[in-house]
């Protein structure tokens, strides 16, 4: 039973089933679309319920119901099952995530907003713990060494498929499945492919921002100290959807995040002053 206290946030079950990301992400966000639930009986009230769904077909799912924009570079593994109830979109969505990434929220209202009316304007999901893994591993191997030749070919093939059909989504007329196309090129390929770096880039400069914001972010993962020029590049796009994302793509480079702390938007440079200061302090850690 889920209590119901006013401004406060529950979820009854929330566990993350380990299936691979890129896996879960060919599902096409899965058939079965989360219960989204908003009530206005007793003020403004919202229920996710969530049974066995990649995270990132939910946060899709949410998009395309409350028509907020939501952005996001990598995401948790796994499928998920959870109830979240709250007074408004944002502690559910935290819910969801479950500290396995941070949302960042920007309001339609300077103050508190009207009885029954959801305030979050746009919002983004940052730091996920997917991403240094992800980054840095090739997961097209941790099997295999158990695996037969046979067996190797074969995956090997697959995953060279799924790569090649990326590159090709890529290029697409359509600026949502090129967006996707970025996002998902975090995994694409074999740490190094030359294609997909050189597609990345080439998303770097799309002309639509969603894509753009996309390819830094995988592009700052995969590419790593390389990736210098590209985010201080992001760093001046003039879309706020790019500069957030570059600096959510900024590791351990004190000299961006300082740069980003200048940024003319707000909820930037709280994220680069947040970032700022916990590479302050793993610095510190560090040193003793």
């Amino acid at each position: 039973m889920i209590a119901m206290l006013k401004n406060t946030i529950f979820f009854v079950v929330i566990s993350f089933t380990q299936v691979g990301f890129a896996q879960a992400a060919n599902n096409s966000f899965d058939k079965t679309e989360p219960l989204l639930k908003f009530s206005h009986d007793k003020g403004f009230e919202v229920q996710l319920d969530v049974k066995q769904m990649p995270i990132v077909g939910v946060i899709e799912s949410v998009i395309k119901q409350t028509n907020i924009p939501i952005h996001y570079s990598a995401l948790p593994e796994g499928l998920v099952n959870a109830t979240c109830v709250g007074p408004s979109l944002k502690p559910v969505l935290d819910c969801l995530l479950a500290g396995k990434a941070n949302l960042i929220v920007r309001n339609k209202y300077d103050n508190t907003p009207n009885e029954g009316q959801e305030p979050i304007a746009e919002a983004w999901i940052v730091g996920s713990n997917l991403g240094d893994a992800v980054a840095k591993t090739d997961c097209s191997t941790v099997t295999r060494s158990s695996l037969s030749d046979i067996q190797r070919e074969e995956d090997e093939v697959a995953f060279n498929k799924q790569t090649e059909a990326l590159l090709k989504v890529a290029q697409s007329p359509k600026p949502e499945e090129r967006t996707e196309a970025m996002s998902r090129l975090l995994m694409g390929g074999h740490p190094g492919d030359p294609a997909v770096k050189a597609t990345l880039e080439q998303g770097l400069n799309d002309k639509n921002e969603m894509v753009r914001a996309q390819a830094i972010s995988s592009y700052a993962r995969r590419e790593g100290v390389d990736a210098t020029l590209a985010l201080q590049d992001a760093l001046n796009d003039p879309s706020i959807q790019v500069r957030m994302m570059a600096v959510d793509g900024i590791t351990d480079n004190a000299a961006l995040l300082q740069q980003a702390i200048n940024d003319s938007d707000e909820t930037i440079r709280v994220l680069a002053a947040t970032k700022l200061d916990a590479l302050s302090q793993s610095n510190i850690t560090i040193s003793k």
